[in-house]
């Protein structure tokens, strides 16, 4: 079965916000093997979410519409989808909870009729009510055409929440119910410090093998976060969950080092699996340049990271490079900040000042500018420091904009360390 994703909103159109909403639906769409043919994001107008629906259901089996269903005068999808599909919209009383929820002052009954546009949906629909937010969904099943439709609001976390919830639950049974009660299965494996076009190098053959079992591997890409999709589709979920883990084990083996966890994992939380799985007890400290704590933000975001995460040091300036980390000032005039020898310095002083078994590092440029004659924008030194006294030291060129660099060296010093700590552990068994 096909699918398709209309957007809703003037604001979309204008260019004034960036259509997240079409990128997680499609994603969601591919993690979980339901082809999407079309996207469409309207203006907040009647006849062209009236045009847009007819168009997506000539064109697909299941219509997914986000947006306008709010209470202001620009939130017409209820209006424009019972027009388009002649049916007539009725209030459903038991909407009206969610529809008034936010109200704790006096309402006025100009107020409350406005609030209570919220609780109309199409006739024969099924309505949708909301955890999040006030505004309800709804569901229209078009027996004769063998279709559906989905309508859920249009701000970003009250859409994912009835998405996930909701919607696609039903996408999913519709399509294990299609060609033949075929059914589908697919798991995600999440890579971070390679590039796209390096797995693809790597598992070329693998996609050959796929094909003759029934599996596809799709790759969506992000900054510093690469994930391969694998969708397998047979008559039994038996038979899908071998030819997954089949598939599944032959990328680990070619791999394997950048893969950090599958499905919804952070890179933290596969941190603390492998230092919780590690045969004797692991601390760990940072010491932070260019990504300003983002590190340690992402580890501590992990419940029960103070068992092992003893703390870190935001050494942004050279001042309390030197001032906190004792870093010597002929070293940073000699070297540099933006170098590997006081990186080196920042991860021993770290791991010396919290007595930790392990410390990391981080030291570049996120730009837009450069302070340091002969570097450019992007070059990161990062480092480990071993319980044994050792380091490791790697310098990469990062590319994309001041945030995205600071995510990916995040990511990628986090799953070095996860490595180290894995392989330290293998050698004690």
């Amino acid at each position: 079965m096909r699918s398709a994703i209309i957007c809703i909103g003037t604001e979309l159109n204008l260019g004034l916000i960036i259509n997240t909403n079409a990128t997680y639906i499609s994603e969601k769409l591919a993690e979980n093997g339901i082809d999407c043919n079309l996207i469409i994001t309207v203006k907040d107008d009647e006849n062209d979410i009236s045009d847009a629906l007819n168009y997506s259901l000539s064109q697909s089996d299941l219509i997914i519409i986000s947006g306008g269903l709010g209470p202001t005068d620009d939130d017409v999808t209820r209006k424009a989808v019972s027009e388009a599909l002649k049916l007539k919209l009725y209030k459903d009383d038991k909407l009206d909870i969610t529809s008034l929820r936010f109200i704790k002052k006096v309402l006025t009954e100009e107020l409350k009729s406005r609030l209570l546009r919220q609780s109309f949906i199409p006739e024969g629909s099924i309505p949708i009510i909301p955890d999040v937010g006030s505004a309800s969904g709804f569901i229209i099943n078009l027996k004769e055409k063998n279709k559906w439709i989905f309508s859920i609001p249009g701000v970003p976390k009250e859409m994912k929440d009835m998405f996930d919830k909701n919607v696609l639950p039903k996408l999913i049974e519709l399509t294990n119910q299609d060609n033949n009660n075929i059914k589908i299965k697919r798991k995600v494996l999440l890579t971070t410090g390679i590039s796209e076009s390096e797995i693809e190098e790597h598992i070329k053959d693998i996609y050959i093998e796929g094909e003759k079992l029934g599996i596809k591997i799709g790759i969506t890409a992000s900054p510093g976060l690469i994930k391969l999709i694998i969708v397998s589709k047979s008559k039994s979920n038996e038979l899908n969950n071998r030819n997954i883990e089949i598939i599944s084990k032959k990328i680990k083996e070619k791999i394997n080092d950048y893969i950090y966890g599958e499905d919804e994992d952070l890179i933290a939380n596969s941190l603390k699996k492998s230092i919780l799985n590690s045969s004797k007890k692991i601390t760990i400290s940072i010491a932070e340049s260019l990504t300003g704590g983002l590190i340690s933000s992402m580890v501590s975001d992990i419940p029960g990271s103070s068992d092992y995460f003893l703390g870190s040091i935001i050494s942004y300036s050279n001042y309390s490079k030197v001032k906190l980390l004792e870093i010597n000032q002929d070293d940073l005039k000699k070297y540099g900040a933006v170098s590997s020898e006081v990186c080196k310095k920042m991860a021993l002083s770290a791991k010396k000042m919290f007595n930790s078994d392990y410390s990391i590092s981080v030291t570049g440029f996120a730009g837009p500018t450069v302070n340091e004659k002969g570097k450019d924008i992007g070059l990161v030194y990062s480092c480990i420091a071993l319980p044994d006294g050792n380091i490791k030291i790697f310098e990469n060129k990062f590319i994309g904009t001041r945030t995205e660099i600071k995510f990916r060296v995040s990511q990628f010093i986090l799953n070095k360390l996860r490595i180290e700590i894995e392989n330290s552990s293998k050698k004690l068994q």
